[in-house]
């Protein structure tokens, strides 16, 4: 299995970095610099996903500035170690370029996933003999309905691989509880931020007649632009 013999290459630096982890690990998270890189915006959203949503996130600006991203990619990859992962896997493309970060700093194997066109499911590259029996993390940007996360579970599973854990930078609304509880993973996120999800049909906004927010950007079929309530 690819990555074991290099994990030793993650280290927690420092008395700072040593500080933020106790910090984290107890719960208190200091999210409010990682929520500002989101460029939060409330109001009334179509996700994109099939989903809609009270609060808008400029996820692709969480990526702009790696160096600020760094300590929560670190803390990170230490959550994911303690689970041994074989590799990272994450959907395309946030979750992809956050799995990418995690993998190289665990020195494990780096898995994308692709959206396969006009249908709810990833798909993964294919590797030499397989992954079967690997142990994978699973990383996204953010989650709050935790479908992107849950169709590469599917996948992993589908292909004999063993999920350990999702971790993500923001967790968004009730998504720390429930990627548990139905998902059957534990769930790591650097931040939280409270915000609700509907699917588009049972929107409670749609209902009573609150227009879509007036200049929110035009979502791409992925939600790229939107937060990942229907990921």
């Amino acid at each position: 299995m690819p990555g074991r013999a290099s994990r030793n290459r993650h280290r927690t630096r420092g008395p700072a970095a040593r500080s933020r982890r106790e910090r984290w690990d107890h719960g208190v998270v200091e999210s409010s610099e990682v929520v500002q890189l989101v460029r939060p915006l409330a109001g009334h959203f179509d996700l994109g996903t099939g989903y809609h949503g009270d609060l808008w996130l400029d996820l692709d600006a969480l990526f702009l500035s790696p160096a600020r991203l760094r300590p929560y990619v670190d803390w990170l990859a230490e959550r994911l170690s303690e689970h041994t992962p074989d590799a990272v896997c994450g959907p395309l493309e946030g979750g992809a370029l956050l799995a990418y970060a995690v993998a190289d700093r665990l020195g494990v194997a780096f898995l994308p996933g692709y959206r396969a066109p006009g249908v709810a499911r990833y798909r993964l590259p294919q590797v030499h003999g397989g992954i079967s029996g690997w142990r994978v993390g699973v990383t996204d940007d953010a989650v709050n309905a935790g479908t992107a996360v849950a169709a590469c579970l599917e996948e992993l599973r589908g292909q004999g691989a063993v999920p350990v854990a999702v971790a993500a930078v923001i967790a968004l609304g009730e998504a720390s509880t429930m990627v548990p509880a139905r998902l059957g993973v534990p769930l790591y996120a650097a931040g939280t931020m409270p915000s609700r999800a509907w699917p588009a049909q049972e929107c409670p906004l749609c209902a009573d007649g609150v227009p879509v927010t007036p200049g929110a950007p035009v979502t791409r079929g992925d939600g790229r632009s939107a937060p990942p309530a229907g990921r």
